[in-house]
């Protein structure tokens, strides 16, 4: 009993500090002068802006971007860094409502809607985990580890939009372990503002369980249509043109060999490769990952925890690009590791249930040492599959 007690207690106090800390990073994010403007969310409200004022339409003219956001920042056109409009349609129609607000209260209501897309995503998580056999008490702290975890929050502070990747993997997750194929796929549509991470979660299901690439196509047929209706031929021909420059490591705010990536990787390791060969060797990479993914896929019998946790790491180390903010969907594999951990009698209900929270302080601790920055997330995604597998197959 005491010991119950005691681990009860150290739980609440953990999860009272995470909140409390991130509390205090929001209130300086915040008040520091010019950090607030600088921040992800111009971007969004810049590009919301251009929609207001010219329509969807226009969200990919780079040159009604930098003049919105000028006039956001009241300096000079040009003065600041453009970042490429490289999402699809659907959520800048989203982005549209936020920018008619001023721009503080336009990013304090965009963080509360991020949080609550993630929110939207608990419970049929929830659902899975007790479908599982998990007591309540430790669903509730799994739910809480993913809402807080750390990358997801880093997210919401600079005003990304990893939240929405994060419920898409959320509700693919809990689709595949409850069967549910037309949640799985229509939760992979999500995805699509990362085009080239909806294209390794799903093109593997077309050699299994192919109900789940049909239910993702019938969500990706749905939000493009809905998309052209709001931008038309000319919006969504300049949409491939950003894609297509994107890809192709062009345009500002990428910073390569800052991303947690393999291209950053290779970038840090060999500064003086040239860009074009580290492109291609990326982008192979990326060829190799999604057709291995598609022949084990097609050798398995099922879609386990190991299959999961090897899909999203691999659609975070060989993603073309990587930002931090995007380790957030490494919430998923951690719930997926839990479970077998649990399953395989390798692990007890509380540890696992805790697996995202103490992945969230080694996160943090990673980015206040600055030798642990890049080491603690690649270690993160080599160790989940690795251990999910190991539970699994024992």
């Amino acid at each position: 009993m005491k010991r119950v007690r005691f681990g009860l207690l150290l739980l609440v106090v953990a999860i009272t500090l995470q909140l409390a800390w991130y509390a205090v990073l929001m209130v300086s994010y915040v008040r520091t002068p010019g950090k607030l403007e600088g921040a992800d969310f111009l971007f969004y409200y810049s590009v919301g802006h251009v929609a207001r004022d010219h329509g969807l339409g226009a969200v990919y003219n780079l040159d009604l971007e930098s003049a919105a956001q000028a006039e956001v920042t009241h300096l000079p056109v040009g003065a600041q860094q453009i970042f490429l409009p490289n999402h699809p349609p659907f959520l800048y129609s989203v982005v549209l409502f936020f920018s008619g607000l001023d721009y503080r209260p336009g990013y304090l209501c965009f963080a509360a809607f991020l949080f609550l897309l993630v929110t939207a995503g608990l419970p049929s998580l929830g659902c899975a985990l007790k479908q599982n056999g998990w007591p309540r008490t430790q669903v509730f702290v799994m739910l809480a580890g993913v809402l807080l975890f750390e990358p997801l929050y880093m997210s919401v502070l600079k005003g990304q939009d990893s939240a929405l990747l994060l419920l898409g993997g959320l509700l693919w997750f809990s689709g595949l372990i409850r069967n549910n194929n037309r949640l799985a796929g229509l939760g992979l549509s999500l995805t699509l503002i990362r085009p080239q991470v909806a294209l390794v979660l799903a093109v593997p299901f077309l050699f299994q369980r192919r109900k789940v690439f049909g239910w993702f196509c019938a969500g990706m047929a749905a939000l493009g249509f809905y998309s052209f209706l709001q931008v038309g031929w000319m919006g969504a021909l300049d949409y491939i043109h950003i894609l297509t420059a994107s890809a192709g490591g062009e345009g500002n705010g990428l910073a390569e060999p800052a991303m947690f990536n393999f291209t950053g990787l290779l970038l840090r390791l060999a500064p003086r490769l040239d860009l074009g060969l580290v492109h291609t060797i990326g982008w192979g990479l990326f060829a190799a990952a999604l057709a291995g993914l598609c022949v084990l896929w097609g050798l398995s019998k099922s879609i386990g925890y190991r299959h999961i946790a090897l899909a999203l790491t691999l659609s975070l180390f060989a993603a073309p690009h990587l930002q931090y903010h995007e380790l957030a969907r490494l919430a998923v594999p951690m719930v997926g590791l839990g479970i077998a951990g649990v399953a395989a009698g390798r692990l007890t209900a509380p540890r696992a249930a805790a697996l995202p929270m103490a992945a969230s302080v080694l996160l943090l601790f990673s980015e206040f040492w600055d030798p642990a920055r890049f080491t603690v997330p690649y270690l993160l995604m080599a160790v989940l599959p690795a251990l999910t597998w190991w539970y699994e197959t024992r």
